[in-house]
């Protein structure tokens, strides 16, 4: 009985001792963000940006004449998919992964009749307009590839004179951070639960501490449901100042105009896999 007492007592002091050590955890992050700036990022009263262009047909997504499209009914800003091509030292404008041709050559799918490069289309795009990058083979890039990618970047927007209205988004902190210490914005993609889940606050809790130990701009998530959100008040309690770029976004006026209100919502992105005009929503005051 002394036995099995003492265990228990063992186990309840190192409970006690994890929970309080990450309670101060939280403290110290939660104190570290509140002194940390997010500057020169985007900041409008007009949020809602196009989810790779206005298209009627999928085939049409990313491409130059669909983003035409959504910029001249209203958006400010639109989500490109992008990937680098480590062969041909090109950032290529596509979804989908390339495939393999008959020659071994990365085959990607083509946009207006041609092989869609990253340089082709800001430099036919420079409006003003902005960019939210989905960078969609960052994760599998080498240090040295990632270093020859950020060069690479570099160079094509000295070009176009438009770094700063560009947001890389990618899942790799470490690399994503890399990015940053170029000069550029970035974006942390999460994936956190429903609020309905009972490890939703845990696991906001842990994006948000590893953030706090990161050089990134910003987070970005998709919204999840108008009844069942991910981004619920009480992630929006825990993120605290960090800035959010929103995804997947219901087509609800409410929600919609709810987050209008929040000045940590940068940017927002409506509908999942649709082609949807909400650009005229905003929160300017007339």
């Amino acid at each position: 009985m002394q036995k099995v007492s003492l265990t228990k007592k063992i186990l309840l002091a190192i409970t006690v001792s994890i929970i309080l050590a990450y309670q101060l955890l939280l403290i110290y992050v939660d104190d570290k963000l509140a002194s940390r700036a997010f500057p020169n990022l985007y900041q409008s009263c007009h949020k809602i940006w196009s989810a790779r262009g206005l298209y009627n047909q999928r085939s049409e997504q990313n491409a130059i004449s669909s983003m035409n499209r959504a910029f001249a009914n209203g958006a400010k800003g639109a989500e490109v998919d992008f990937h680098y091509d480590i062969e041909m030292n090109r950032y290529i404008i596509s979804h989908n992964h390339p495939e393999r041709g008959a020659d071994g050559k990365l085959v990607y799918p083509e946009k207006d009749g041609e092989i869609l490069t990253l340089n082709k289309f800001l430099a036919r795009l420079n409006d003003g307009s902005h960019f939210w990058l989905d960078y969609k083979n960052l994760d599998k890039l080498t240090d040295q590839q990632t270093q020859t990618a950020i060069e690479r970047l570099l160079e094509i927007t000295e070009q176009n004179n438009i770094r700063d209205r560009l947001y890389i988004e990618g899942s790799n902190p470490i690399k994503l951070s890399r990015y940053t210490n170029a000069g550029f914005k970035t974006i942390l993609g999460i994936h956190p639960l429903k609020e309905k889940n009972i490890l939703a606050s845990l696991t906001m809790n842990l994006y948000k501490i590893g953030f706090s130990y990161f050089n990134i701009s910003a987070l970005a998530m998709a919204y999840g449901e108008v009844d069942n959100p991910i981004y619920s008040q009480q992630a929006i309690q825990i993120l605290g100042p960090i800035p959010v770029f929103l995804f997947h976004v219901p087509d609800d006026a409410k929600t919609l105009n709810q987050l209008m209100a929040m000045d940590k919502v940068r940017t927002i992105l409506v509908g999942v896999d649709q082609s949807i005009n909400r650009f005229g929503i905003n929160h300017c005051k007339l």
